[in-house]
């Protein structure tokens, strides 16, 4: 701390850090250079002031002190100027200790030689600096908030005085100023003199400040004059010394009055007014204390302010730690009050009988009302469904009063009549005056139960959807493997018509057996389509003029009570898909709709729109379309029964119906075929209302209307897609319409000639006897093999007569894909690969080489010759 002094005293070099040739300064920088030296003179002249003034004050302290010396011990019954430099220290800073040096030198002039004058003045410097110094350390607050400072202040003090008491009274021995045997006495009375003055003279200045002149400064005016009165009574000759010992209690009561309830600053001077009566009766020989021996009446006089001193310091600092601790307890309670209104919790205590004590404001805000209008009322009235105690079971927690906590939920409703759903947390707790009451938490659900419920929503139509894709594997399977069971059927069924005579009266059989056969094409075909397998013509279709063809002749087979209505908009941007697809599409939805209408009267009606679908409402409907984008919407609305939701439940499955006639895949049918276009489907049904087919097709990127590709007439299509036998036009819609089979064409291969060698592979005999059977008829010679194994090792033994390969792709040991591989991997013969499955299922570096074609079961032996052609073979 000694350091703190070399800035201001080596200040005054600055100036020549400034100095400059006349030449080369300016102005400007000589007024610049001159403030820094202006600056430090004045620091320094403060400085030396603060020093003269630390130095007057403790010689006149001490001088006035030593008037009230014991003439017979020449010692003072108190040292003043060692409280007044502690304090004087410690507010203005370490660095002014020259001054309580060169104070103390001059006091001890008067009573000691020069040398140990200044033996005394750095023994009192030295104590009172390390008093100072430990109250630093110690993080004194001057105030005395608390206990911590007092004990601080006491500690500081005395090792402060017994430094300085030490010190003086071994110069004092030396100058011969007391006898060497009076040492140890000498050095308790500079002990007890310099301690009572720490404890009297330095908190006045330590809490010293500007002076406010209020009503209160002459109260306390009144009450500092009254205690010096009584102080007087006790130290001065005013009353007989026989009543003197009983009056010395009255100025200490004053002193715990007022230091329970005017502070330090007031205490301290009534401290101080006591210790200056006692001090001035005592050393004029009166009073309680002013005929006892002379240590005596310094040991006296010693205990009686030291005594005067603690009871102020310790009041004080009680009650301002009192009043600390009840400004944080009012703090935290502020604090405590903003957290339980601003939670977003609602929180209530209420009786047995439901009487609100308490409310947050969450819960005033959410009822609408001031918390006045609420405590005091009925808590049923707002929240009827909150636990109360009419019963053991509605209690939260019955009479457990330490039990973990219950509760209930309800709904409250909100002044604008909008509800929100709590869940109320209740348990019993007991008031400081010992009365038992509830206290909820109420926490707001409605947004989990929100989402609760979507995500339930969300679980349900991914298990319908996770349904349906098993359905779709499932039909997917069972249409490879009919499939497999048609192409026997069929190929012999040819060969048995080839072989017979014209005229043959088994001909008109086979024939039905034929027409048979395409009809259960059809419904495989379906059933592919339903398992996102089917094969799709892609090409640019004007809806609208689609469903104008396609409505021509529907309302002819609908009832006649049922009016048919198209809403078509203009300007439709084309969609890309299969023509006969939509058509199946749209045929299944209008004569479903007309069935659900029946023989009442009732309107079918179709409507076409356009429009944007943005992420957020993709997964609006209970099958979604694949992507956000520009779609067409297609709806079919009719004014028909209607379904519950068992029904709608079930709508999509395959062969599910509510007819008692016919069995078929029907809408199951019209959901593969939206979902292979990439597109989405929404029903909207109810009971006696009607029903609402909602289908989004993605529109064809960049085209127009008038660039879509003509539609085939009508006529036409439909000849493609219906069978030659007749039948009921809805079991037309559900079975799709299939066409059987041209009639054979004729063997292109001459009598005779042979072709060179076919190898067939399948592991289904009857497909594998139908492909030798034909293939012989076509001129080739046949080889048959049953995996893939066996293909490759027939082709390896017969490389350079193998002209053809009819490869199926589904075999067991290696299938039809390893067995390609291997073939192309020596040779280009023609291959064409059959599958139950359509094109689709072939991958794409198989069915790329040009030699490779693509043949799907059931095929007729003008399919095989189709193929062959397109293989060159």
């Amino acid at each position: 701390m000694l350091l703190r002094a070399r800035p201001t005293l080596t200040a005054t070099t600055v100036p020549l850090k400034f100095a400059a040739p006349a030449a080369q300064t300016t102005p400007h920088s000589a007024v610049a250079a001159a403030r820094p030296a202006a600056g430090s003179v004045v620091n320094l002249a403060r400085y030396l002031g603060g020093v003269v003034a630390v130095a007057a004050a403790y010689y006149l302290v001490a001088r006035l002190g030593a008037g009230f010396a014991l003439a017979e011990q020449n010692v003072a019954l108190i040292r003043p100027p060692v409280g007044v430099v502690v304090a004087l220290l410690f507010r203005a800073g370490l660095r002014f200790w020259p001054g309580v040096f060169a104070g103390a030198v001059g006091a001890a002039l008067h009573y000691s030689p020069a040398w140990a004058a200044v033996g005394v003045g750095g023994g009192t410097t030295g104590g009172a600096v390390a008093a100072v110094a430990l109250l630093q350390r110690f993080r004194f607050d001057r105030a005395f908030t608390g206990r911590r400072d007092l004990f601080a202040f006491l500690f500081a003090g005395l090792v402060g005085c017994a430094a300085t008491a030490t010190a003086c009274v071994v110069w004092i021995v030396a100058a011969g100023l007391i006898e060497p045997d009076q040492l140890a006495a000498g050095w308790l009375m500079l002990l007890i003199g310099g301690a009572a003055s720490v404890l009297v003279a330095a908190p006045p200045i330590l809490v010293a400040g500007p002076p406010a002149l209020t009503r209160r400064c002459a109260r306390h005016a009144l009450a500092l004059g009254a205690s010096a009165a009584l102080a007087a009574l006790v130290f001065t000759d005013a009353v007989p010394p026989g009543y003197r010992p009983a009056l010395i209690f009255l100025p200490f009561m004053v002193l715990i009055w007022v230091g329970t309830t005017a502070g330090l600053a007031v205490g301290s001077l009534h401290v101080l007014a006591l210790s200056l009566v006692a001090l001035l009766g005592t050393a004029d020989g009166q009073g309680l204390f002013g005929r006892m021996p002379p240590v005596m009446k310094l040991g006296m006089l010693g205990a009686t302010t030291t005594t005067a001193a603690l009871i102020v310091l310790s009041l004080t600092a009680a009650m301002a730690q009192r009043e600390r601790a009840e400004a944080a307890l009012a703090a935290s309670a502020a604090d405590y009050q903003a957290l339980v209104d601003n939670t977003p919790a609602a929180i209530v205590r209420y009786t047995a009988d439901g009487t609100l004590t308490f409310v947050n404001e969450t819960l005033c805000r959410l009822l609408g009302r001031p918390r006045e209008a609420l405590v005091g009322r009925s808590l049923l009235g707002f929240i009827p469904d909150m636990p109360r105690a009419e019963g053991v079971a509605d209690l939260p927690v019955g009479q457990n009063l330490s039990g973990p906590a219950a509760g209930a939920s309800g709904l409250i409703r909100k002044p604008d009549g909008s509800c929100r759903w709590y869940r109320w947390t209740a348990r019993l707790v007991t008031t400081a005056d010992g009365r038992a009451e509830f206290q909820a938490v109420g926490i707001d659900l409605t947004e989990r139960r929100r989402a609760e419920a979507e995500r339930a929503t969300i679980e349900r139509k991914m298990q319908d959807v996770q349904r349906l894709e098993a359905l779709g594997v499932l039909a997917g399977g069972v249409a490879h493997d009919f499939n497999n069971l048609l192409a026997g059927v069929l190929g012999h069924a040819e060969l048995a018509v080839s072989a017979l005579p014209a005229g043959h009266p088994a001909r008109d059989h086979l024939a039905t057996v034929i027409s048979g056969v395409a009809q259960a094409g059809g419904l495989t075909r379906q059933l592919l389509a339903y398992s996102g397998k089917g094969r799709f013509l892609l090409r640019a279709i004007d809806l609208n003029g689609l469903i104008t063809q396609t409505t021509e002749l529907l309302r002819l087979t609908l009832p006649k009570k049922v009016q048919l209505n198209l809403n078509l908009a203009d300007a439709l941007p084309a969609i890309t898909g299969d023509d006969g697809q939509m058509r199946q599409v749209l045929m299944n939805l209008i004569i479903n709709a007309g069935e659900a209408i029946g023989d009442r009267a009732g309107t079918v009606t179709v409507t076409t729109t356009g429009h944007a679908l943005e992420m957020d409402a993709v997964s609006g409907g209970v099958y979604s379309p694949a992507a956000p984008g520009r779609f067409i919407e297609l709806v079919v609305a009719d004014t028909g029964c209607g379904m519950d939701d068992a029904t709608r439940a079930k709508l999509f499955d395959p062969f599910f119906t509510t007819k008692f006639a016919g069995r078929g895949l029907g809408l199951s049918a019209v959901l593969g075929i939206i979902r292979g276009h990439g597109g989405g489907v929404r029903v909207d049904s109810r009971p006696g209302v009607g029903t609402r087919f909602t289908v989004l097709l993605p529109a064809a990127a960049d085209a127009p209307v008038s660039a879509a590709a003509p539609t085939p007439p009508l006529v036409a299509s439909l000849i493609a897609n219906t069978p030659h036998v007749p039948r009921p036009a809805a079991r037309h819609a559900r079975y799709g319409g299939i066409v059987p089979p041209p009639a054979p064409r004729t063997n292109p291969a001459p009598q005779g000639a042979s072709r060179g060698v076919a190898l067939v592979a399948d592991d289904e005999p009857t497909v594998l006897k139908v492909g030798e059977l034909l293939l012989r008829q076509m001129g080739f010679d046949v080889l048959t093999a049953t995996n893939g194994q066996e293909l490759v090792d027939l082709f390896e033994a017969n490389a350079d007569r193998v002209r053809l390969v009819l490869l199926d792709l589904m075999m067991p040991v290696m299938d039809g894909a390893e067995a390609l591989a291997a073939i192309r991997a020596r040779s280009a013969v023609p291959v064409i690969l059959c599958s139950g499955y359509t094109a689709e299922a072939v991958p794409e570096e198989l069915s790329a080489h040009p030699s490779t074609g693509f043949l799907q079961k059931p095929f007729s032996r003008a399919a095989l010759l189709d193929a062959l052609a397109g293989v060159g073979a």
